[in-house]
């Protein structure tokens, strides 16, 4: 029988813990929301675990991850039960990662403590920072460790706890249960220089097959925090003030740090993309030297976040360093809209007049992004932005400059403006504690779960907006020839589909407060067939499980085989 030994394991849990029995609740699917080939049970884990797992093997600590919410997907006949079972540590790591897994991560908790109810559970992050006093009372949590930069406290707690130690009094940043008490240690550790000071390692990742429909795609970020501030972000300017109490809220790591990070994919590098995450907080300096990497490393693309319109010496420098591709996000179309946001730097026209500049200077796209959600922003807006983006298509022939639109979901960040003062920007919150967040997370429609609304639009209005406004970019990019005619008839087909379903589910608990077993026949099948394969916005088409660089690793094919049996939930993923 195979076991796994650790002294830490990392546990990234699924949205919603038991995603496979539930016929109560829809996985909507919502298309146009993400770039990353994600479900929405958010299998992809922190990066900042990279960090940790490389600090406590630079001191002889053991810490493995476990992602089983991408387990559960790719083999949806495991026993995750009998997989707690087979991994023996005394300490277990979670992640409520931007609250996405705040359900499921408790959840999978308790599980661990009903299992080795011995171990230590210990929750780190941001919104475990800003909800720790309240994470700290669950039972299943024995420990949270607050900060942006956890890795000396998650260090100094392990050599505790392997030393036989339950006394964490002189370990900074903690709040942990000592009897029927929580113990807080102060919130003292917050370094100002060299963010998660250690170098991480895509060695693990060079070996990973490329297919036609995965290629590898890693994600490097140098900074924490921000110098911007836009209302609804939680790692903005004011909520790292707010959270963190900090005045300085652009913590940068090491550069060299970041340089040995890339040249650990080797030979890969040529068939690997980069998505970039936060490189608008770079400034020149680090930035030219990130480009002159990629180019020595040989890495075949980058997709660069951008906050302002890049320069044009960065833009040549991008062009000649590899296959480079521009994000921006400018929210809307709408001036006004797009500056209450946070953003406002450029109009449209100014990134009409730029676009060429960029193509020019070898950039070989630019993807404009626009979010659902916003102030000032109601239906007729939404649509507004579609017809705009309209216009970006038929001026730059689609791929070029490539709109996109989602909605804001499933949470506004709780700790960022417009969470902390609605009222003075239009929005209403609807929940508050930790607890009403899990509780929203299983909420059978996904407007429900929504944590707020906007003086413009409601929670109702959003979900159906951002339908609308999500099949009028598709059906446009079909008119155009950006997306092949079968694609776009596939995703209309399931948005119709989603749409119908949300409504019946609608009336049925408005009518009757239950839903009836037959719509729960319907939408268990409906999120088997969701669930069976991963997409995203700038290609939305099924693509197999595995090969992205977040899939689990660790668990090994005959542990699997051993804890697993038949299924009532598994389906064939679509070709």
């Amino acid at each position: 029988m195979h076991k796994l030994k650790s002294d830490m394991f990392l546990l990234h849990a699924p949205s919603v813990f038991d995603f496979r029995e539930r016929d109560d609740l829809l996985f909507a699917y919502l298309s146009d929301s993400d770039s990353v080939n994600v479900t929405s049970v958010y299998e992809m884990y922190p990066i900042g675990w990279f960090s940790i797992k490389q600090h406590l093997a630079e001191n002889d600590v053991q810490c493995d991850i476990v992602n089983v919410a991408s387990l559960m997907l790719m083999h949806p006949e495991i026993d995750v039960e009998a997989l707690i079972g087979r991994l023996e540590a005394p300490i277990f790591g979670f992640d409520l990662h931007w609250m996405t897994q705040c359900y499921g991560a408790v959840e999978l908790a308790k599980l661990v403590k009903r299992v080795h109810p011995e171990a230590l559970t210990v929750f780190g992050g941001i919104s475990a920072t800003y909800y720790a006093e309240e994470l700290s009372r669950y039972e299943a949590v024995d420990v949270v460790v607050q900060g942006y930069d956890t890795l000396e406290p998650v260090r100094r707690l392990t050599e505790e706890v392997l030393r036989g130690n339950r006394d964490f009094r002189t370990i900074p940043n903690l709040l942990y249960t000592s009897g029927d008490e929580v113990e807080s240690t102060g919130f003292d550790h917050k370094p100002a220089t060299n963010y998660n000071d250690v170098a991480n390692s895509w060695s693990y990742y060079q070996k990973t097959p490329v297919t036609p429909l995965s290629s590898k795609l890693i994600m490097t970020l140098p900074n924490t925090g921000c110098a911007h501030d836009c209302g609804w972000c939680g790692g903005s300017r004011f909520a790292y003030r707010n959270i963190m109490d900090v005045r300085k809220t652009l913590v940068q790591k090491n550069n060299d740090l970041i340089i040995e990070e890339l040249r650990t994919m080797g030979e890969a590098a040529k068939h690997t993309s980069i998505y970039a995450l936060q490189c608008y907080s770079e400034n020149k300096t680090r930035m030219h030297s990130y480009l002159d990497a990629v180019h020595e490393f040989g890495y075949r693309s980058v997709y660069f976040e951008q906050f302002n319109l890049t320069p044009d010496d960065t833009l040549k420098k991008m062009g000649e360093s590899t296959d480079a591709y521009i994000l921006l996000s400018p929210e809307s179309h709408d001036p006004r809209i797009s500056k209450a946001a946070g953003r406002g730097t450029f109009t449209m026209d100014e990134m009409e007049r730029w676009i060429p500049r960029a193509l020019d200077a070898g950039i070989k796209g630019v993807m404009v992004w626009f979010f659902i959600g916003m102030p000032y922003q109601d239906r007729q807006s939404v649509m507004d932005t579609v017809a705009y983006s309209e216009r970006l298509i038929r001026k730059f022939g689609g791929w070029p400059a490539l709109p996109l639109i989602c909605p804001m979901v499933p949470f506004l960040d709780p700790g960022c403006r417009f969470f902390e003062e609605p009222d003075q920007h239009g929005y209403r919150i609807f929940h508050r504690t930790l607890e009403e967040h899990r509780q929203a997370m299983i909420e059978p429609i996904w407007y429900r779960r929504l944590n707020y609304e906007t003086r413009w639009l409601s929670r109702r209005d959003l979900q159906d907006v951002s339908y609308e406004a999500i099949a009028r970019l598709v059906s446009i990019k079909g008119e155009y020839g950006v997306l092949r005619g079968e694609f776009c008839e596939a995703v209309l087909e399931t948005i119709g589909q989603t749409r119908r379903l949300l409504g019946e589910m609608e009336r049925a608990l408005t009518l009757d407060g239950k839903l009836p077993a037959s719509l729960r026949d319907e939408m268990r099948a409906y999120n088997r067939k969701i669930l069976a394969y991963s997409s995203d916005q700038i290609l939305p088409m099924p693509r197999p499980f595995g090969g992205r660089w977040f899939d689990d690793v660790t668990v090994p094919a005959e542990m699997i085989s051993e804890i697993s049996g038949p299924s009532t939930w598994a389906v064939s993923n679509p070709a």
